[in-house]
């Protein structure tokens, strides 16, 4: 085999290695959208988060990646914020988040008696900026 045609073939092997690397990226770990609609209210707070990397619209979206990372996609398991004192005040929201966690399907929706509950339960997941 003479030289050209090493350097030539060569060139394709390392360019049928290098294009299908280059068109695949890592999917996110997580790409989710949760709505926040109190009680009463004509329209619901609506915000997308994408974890790893951390982003979308969420403003908080580091610390609700760390929150839902910690709990394994499992929302009912959020850590929360469980030293925050809350009233008996009764001001139901409910949220929902929907979409997907490391490839799996995410549907989720719970009422809570108040924002603060809410915070409590799930942290900054659903209220980006605690009071």
């Amino acid at each position: 085999m003479n030289s050209k045609r090493i350097v030539i073939l060569s060139a394709l092997a390392c360019a049928g290695l290098a294009f299908p690397m280059a068109g695949t990226a890592a999917a996110a770990d997580g790409e989710l959208t949760m709505t926040v609609t109190p009680e009463g209210a004509s329209a619901a707070t609506v915000l997308t988060l994408t974890c790893n990397p951390d982003g979308g619209d969420h403003p908080n979206a580091d610390a609700a990646c760390a929150e839902i990372e910690a709990a394994q996609g499992d929302f009912e398991a959020l850590p929360g914020e469980p030293a925050v004192l809350c009233t008996f005040i009764y001001e139901p929201v409910t949220v929902t988040a929907t979409g997907t966690w490391r490839g799996q399907e995410v549907s989720y929706e719970q009422t809570f008696p108040n924002t603060c509950e809410l915070i409590r339960e799930t942290g900054s997941v659903f209220v980006p900026e605690l009071p």
